[in-house]
């Protein structure tokens, strides 16, 4: 009966150890992500602050920047999947980036609570596994010593 307990907890740890594996990858990615967003809201909000023929620099992503130079601050061009681009106003661009922000923190948020949950669950099963053993270690022990011949 331990035995079939313990193996059901081992399975249940390697389960919940893929799992982990698999959450921490997703915030990882989500992380970037969201790093890339901010960076691009961060450079609209540079953009409004400057004038049509000024230069500025721009984050161009591995910490290398490009001096450019603006041509128009009310109009931009954001990509909307698929190596599709659109064309639309500054203040409709960073309404739109920020919503994704926003989606994207919520979503890394219950990813990070996700994965909070199964590491205590995993920690949990280890425990209890832990017990067991030890508790069967005690019960071999003693099954041991009263099985040896008396002296």
């Amino acid at each position: 009966m331990a035995e079939n307990m313990f193996q059901q907890m081992l399975n249940e740890q390697r389960t919940l150890e893929a799992k982990i594996g698999e959450l921490e990858n997703s915030i990882n990615v989500f992380q970037e992500t969201l790093g890339s967003y901010m960076a691009g809201l961060g450079v609209l909000e540079e953009l409004k602050t400057r004038q049509p023929g000024e230069t500025m620099l721009i984050n161009i992503g591995g910490a290398i920047f490009i001096e450019a130079q603006v041509v128009n601050n009310e109009r931009v061009i954001r990509g909307i999947g698929s190596g599709i681009r659109t064309e639309q106003s500054l203040e409709d661009a960073q309404k739109i980036v920020s919503e994704r922000v926003t989606e994207l923190n919520k979503f890394l948020g219950n990813l990070r609570q996700e994965y909070e949950e199964t590491t205590n669950r995993a920690a949990i099963l280890a425990n209890q596994a832990q017990q067991i053993l030890a508790q069967a270690q005690m019960t071999q022990a003693q099954a041991a010593q009263q099985t040896k011949p008396e002296e």
